[in-house]
């Protein structure tokens, strides 16, 4: 039991650490003369906090399931979110006709663009600067209703405004038998470990761009659109902070 406290605590306690950082980049931001137009503060904080952080979330990506799910993503492919890049390198080129980045916080512009240039993608990858609720937009680039293969949603559910509604969004864009890829972090079962998401949370979307700790995620998945489960499965420890939700959903087609 003793060890099992340690190991709850240590995990409790690490969210601290990134906290701080991404509390000291909205200062550094705060009192730059730097801006991207149209972009807050905390979006500017968070793309230069995430973008600097990026290589070590990379790495602890590695070491679970989703590479092996990115590299599941086909066709015409919808990234929700894809911030400075990170998966890019993990999906299969030869697999996708055309991948379309949507992300809405613009301050990612240079660095997404960047890595793209890197990898040689930009033949396939389009970044689209914009919400996945602005129909107009995602219009302008042919993503209509049943225009979308695939989905990937890698660690954004969790702070998007209205988690419901983007689902079902997401269910509107993909053809019949498209599939949803998600690795996304979310409400601890354990309740201690929920408790103590809840008191993290009255800081944590405040310095992670409204990222929240406790979504009820394979809740949200499931109740928001009509889907099959191809696969879907918890990933983490009892006390693990991100406990994740990751797998496969496939559309099911109504009427």
């Amino acid at each position: 039991m003793g060890f099992d406290l340690k190991i709850r605590l240590r995990s409790y306690l690490d969210k601290s650490s990134p906290l701080l950082s991404a509390f000291r980049s909205i200062w550094t931001v705060y009192r730059s003369t730097d801006h991207e137009p149209g972009t807050s503060v905390q979006r500017r904080a968070f793309a230069q906090w995430f973008t600097e952080v990026a290589p070590h979330f990379i790495a602890y990506e590695d070491t679970t399931s989703l590479p092996a799910l990115a590299a599941a993503a086909h066709g015409t492919v919808l990234e929700l979110g894809p911030g400075s890049g990170n998966q890019l390198q993990r999906y299969k080129a030869d697999q996708i006709t055309a991948i379309y980045g949507v992300e809405p916080n613009a301050a990612f512009r240079a660095a997404l663009t960047a890595r793209v240039a890197a990898l040689q993608l930009d033949a396939l990858y389009v970044p689209v600067f914009c919400d996945v609720m602005d129909r107009a937009t995602l219009e302008r680039h042919g993503l209509v209703a049943e225009s979308v293969d695939c989905v990937t949603s890698f660690g954004v559910l969790c702070s998007v405004e209205h988690p419901e509604q983007v689902v079902a969004q997401l269910w509107r864009l993909l053809k019949p038998g498209g599939e949803l890829v998600v690795w996304e972090h979310g409400a601890s079962a354990d309740w201690v470990t929920w408790v103590v998401q809840k008191i993290w949370n009255l800081v944590w979307p405040v310095a992670l761009d409204g990222c929240r700790l406790d979504r009820p995620i394979a809740d949200i998945l499931l109740k928001s659109a009509d889907w099959e489960i191809v696969e879907l499965r918890e990933e983490g420890e009892k006390w693990s902070m991100m406990p994740r939700v990751s797998g496969i959903l496939r559309k099911v087609q109504r009427g």
